[in-house]
């Protein structure tokens, strides 16, 4: 099993307690001590905790926060993210920033990314994703 980053939607559904996401997750943590998820993710998921007022699902991705491994934004990942930016706008496409910034995080550290937001990253180039909404390994 590969190594794997965690987009911010499959972290929701976790928080949610979806089925398929938590057995997913399940499978994953016999391989991994931690999840791994980008600072990007992280903003996401806070903010909109905060923005529901949502403050015992907040405390909850706080602890989980705690004990994963979390990506930063760093020089090369804004280097990759403008690469996807320019090639995307080359051929029409946009997505909102933080999509661009999470998948280069997942390219910049050859990991899988983990999403149900196939629409999105699907027209990533030499991304790889997994959709644990809807298949396993």
């Amino acid at each position: 099993m590969q190594k794997v980053l965690l987009d911010s939607n499959i972290i929701s559904y976790f928080l949610r307690g979806e089925p398929s996401v938590i057995t997913e997750l399940e499978k994953y943590q016999e391989s991994f001590e931690q999840i791994t998820f980008s600072i990007l993710t992280y903003y996401e998921i806070v903010s909109g905790l905060k923005h529901r007022d949502s403050k015992k699902i907040l405390t909850i991705f706080k602890e989980l926060a705690s004990e994963s491994e979390i990506l930063a934004f760093d020089q090369d990942t804004a280097s990759i993210s403008s690469n996807i930016y320019c090639d995307l706008r080359q051929r029409g496409l946009l997505v909102p920033p933080t999509d661009i910034f999470i998948g280069a995080t997942a390219l910049q550290h050859d990991l899988n990314l983990v999403t149900a937001n196939i629409k999105h990253f699907r027209i990533m180039k030499n991304l790889k994703y997994l959709n644990w909404m809807t298949s396993s390994y």
